[in-house]
């Protein structure tokens, strides 16, 4: 049983991967209570797919949403309900407020994380365990605790010649 890496309580009952802008993945094991505060979604339980999410939208052009115009291209928030469509790269600025809640739907989160190759992934294993026994030893450290700081500086060794 893996537990939560957020909150160290619940078992996890997903992974979620996230790419820094370095190009390295971190992975975390996060518990249902956590993903839902922190708005991860589950792939499968998506709502509906990106056609029928732009149908949607076309039905629910609103008032304010003629107000809402990019600077850039004079695009309204309105024609890019209507066509399915940014107008340019400064629409994703405009509307930016707008646009997650929808960025969220159809792809289940508004970060993007690629693929991996094999061996990448378990790199990104040890990175974090490395992190997470760091962490704890500033912990310990702080608490002066130091007997458990010296068993994780010791577990922070082994750690990190792997």
């Amino acid at each position: 049983m893996k537990l939560c890496d957020l909150c160290a309580q619940t078992e996890a009952t997903m992974k979620v991967s996230q790419l820094d802008k370095d190009g390295k993945v971190t992975e975390i094991a996060v518990c249902a209570d956590c993903a839902r505060q922190r708005g991860f979604t589950e792939v499968e339980k998506l709502k509906a797919g990106v056609a029928e999410i732009i149908a949607e939208l076309k039905t629910r052009v609103d008032e304010g949403d003629s107000k809402l115009v990019c600077r850039n291209c004079g695009m309204s928030y309105a024609e890019f309900k209507r066509q399915g469509r940014l107008g340019c790269a400064e629409c994703y600025v405009s509307f930016h407020d707008e646009l997650l809640p929808l960025i969220r739907r159809i792809h289940g989160a508004v970060q993007h994380v690629g693929r991996t190759a094999s061996g990448g992934r378990k790199q990104a294993q040890v990175k974090m365990n490395v992190q997470k026994i760091r962490e704890a030893l500033t912990g310990a450290i702080q608490a002066e605790d130091y007997e458990k700081a010296a068993a994780l500086r010791d577990q922070l060794k082994q750690a990190e010649t792997e």
